[in-house]
């Protein structure tokens, strides 16, 4: 089991701290608590139950989501066949406990009701079929107001990917925000070693450190510890070219070569310091509202010649490393014997996509995509998009140039050529809060069973992390407690609605 330390901060801020332990657990005050009373550091939150021989269990739920179900990643297993594998899930926010039916067959009962959802107080009866839990509580709506993240609490999700969650943060010291990006406790695939995506963390994490520049969104702090790792970010309110080019179709030849200059002039940094960034695509290009542009998502940087890089590169191998849409044809072959001309490459392809509003090779798997990129032309800009200078089609053709020697050979002369065709003011519109809840919605849908989505769309996003275990084969026996049915004798099931009787597993 596990244990949760939590902290009282100065302002009633809360946090937690995960630790390996018993599963019962007290708050324990810091030495800077400006607090109250010594009963107010006492918080609990369980759920009690009653087995069939009289003994009493008592489950620990102080914690941001619990999953109940019949699946054994649940952290509350309920070992009957009228429970489905999801049954039902607990979330504690800043208002205190609330209950979500999963759309399950037999029902999630609260004091008697059947519901699809609910708010807990102490003291209530919470049945499913023949188990009847009561919670057992002294959270009150401000002991615990949202989920924390050492000092920062969570206010929603800018995305999700190979290597964990990207969340948006808010310093509950400085009121300030910023993006969060947490590693993953397990890869979501057997194929990715999870010893890589740690070392690829920790090279994010320095590479950050030493990059300094306008168009490259800043790494302000890195932790690397045993019960988290993370990256503390600038959040710049943006919306990706990804997200940009499906959204409105091909953009005007003014805006592309105002946003890949200012790219170019990121990519120059980064070179100038003997750093490639290997994954520069549409979804790594952030654009602010008046139409500035930052590089993102250091994860598969190449640091040269460090020795932590080269060690790595033994152990792994030369493995294609980057996007099958964007990268090059030498980064396919060897992902450590390239240049920065790689990432031109990759510039060129996110250029054309940017352009025409289509993929350079749309068809084909990943393995299909690279061979092209080796060996075959994309259909010219220019048939797609007739309105496309010429002069802006060859820059971009020079850019993605089978041959290394036949591309730019230098940033910034990209950066001046591109200049040429921009215009001094550039005006992105978008809705930074509609587009972050957009992103909690598919990172929600991600993680989920696709078999559930509707369920999903009443769901607040924090479920999505407790989802997450069951998607990717993640372990929670540290925090999994399981319960064979009670006997018969003296559990009602005249209830209406109640199959807890039925013997059919599903």
């Amino acid at each position: 089991m596990q244990e949760l330390i939590f902290c009282i901060l100065p302002n009633n801020i809360l946090f937690c701290r995960r630790y390996q332990g018993l599963e019962n657990f007290e708050i324990i005050s810091d030495q800077a608590v400006t607090s109250t009373s010594q009963s107010s550091l006492h918080r609990r939150a369980e759920l009690v139950h009653e087995s069939s021989d009289g003994k009493i269990i008592r489950k620990n739920v102080l914690r941001t989501t619990t999953l109940v179900g019949s699946h054994e990643q649940s952290n509350l297993q309920l070992l009957a066949p009228y429970v489905e594998p999801s049954h039902c899930i607990l979330t504690l926010d800043g208002r205190g406990f609330r209950i979500w039916d999963l759309r399950s067959k037999s029902g999630t009962y609260v004091n008697g009701e059947r519901i699809s959802s609910s708010r807990l107080n102490n003291g209530d009866e919470i049945r499913i079929g023949k188990f009847r839990f009561t919670l057992d509580t002294n959270l009150t709506d401000t002991t615990r107001e949202g989920f924390f993240i050492d000092e920062y609490r969570v206010v929603g999700i800018l995305g999700t990917g190979g290597m964990g969650w990207l969340y948006v943060v808010e310093d509950g010291r400085t009121l300030q925000r910023h993006a969060l990006k947490v590693l993953t406790r397990r890869a979501a695939s057997s194929q990715i070693d999870q010893g890589e995506l740690q070392a690829r963390f920790v090279f994010e994490g320095r590479a950050g450190n030493r990059l300094k520049n306008p168009h490259i969104v800043e790494v302000l702090d890195y932790q690397h510890r045993p019960d988290v790792e993370y990256l503390l970010l600038e959040l710049f309110e943006s919306i990706n070219l990804q997200e940009l080019v499906q959204r409105d179709g091909p953009l005007p030849v003014d805006v592309v070569c105002s946003i890949f200059r200012q790219v170019a002039l990121g990519l120059g940094h980064i070179h100038e310091i003997s750093l490639i960034h290997r994954d520069i695509k549409p979804a790594n290009i952030l654009v602010g509202h008046d139409g500035h542009a930052k590089i993102c998502d250091f994860g598969l940087v190449f640091l040269g010649d460090d020795p932590e890089e080269l060690k790595l590169a033994e152990s792994m191998g030369n493995d294609c490393l980057g996007t099958a849409d964007y990268i090059s044809p030498e980064q396919s072959f060897d992902s450590y014997k390239i240049d920065h001309r790689a990432d031109l490459y990759s510039l060129g392809y996110s250029m054309y996509f940017a352009l025409t509003g289509k993929l350079p090779f749309p068809e084909g798997n990943t393995r299909e995509k690279i061979n092209l990129h080796r060996s075959q032309d994309p259909v010219s800009i220019q048939s797609i998009s007739p309105h496309v200078p010429a002069e802006v089609c060859q820059l971009v053709e020079r850019c993605m140039q089978k041959n290394p020697a036949d591309r730019y050979q230098s940033d910034l002369e990209l950066a001046a050529d591109l200049k040429a065709f921009e215009t001094e003011a550039v005006s992105i519109s978008f809705d930074f809060e509609k587009l972050l809840k957009k992103r909690t919605h598919h990172a929600s849908f991600r993680l989920a069973d696709p078999k559930k989505k509707h369920y999903l769309q009443r769901i607040p996003a924090n479920v999505a992390s407790s989802l997450q275990a069951m998607s990717s084969q993640e372990s929670l026996n540290d925090d999994h407690t399981t319960l064979s049915p009670p006997s018969a004798s003296g559990i009602a099931t005249h209830v209406p609605g109640d199959t807890s009787s039925a013997t059919e597993p599903h």
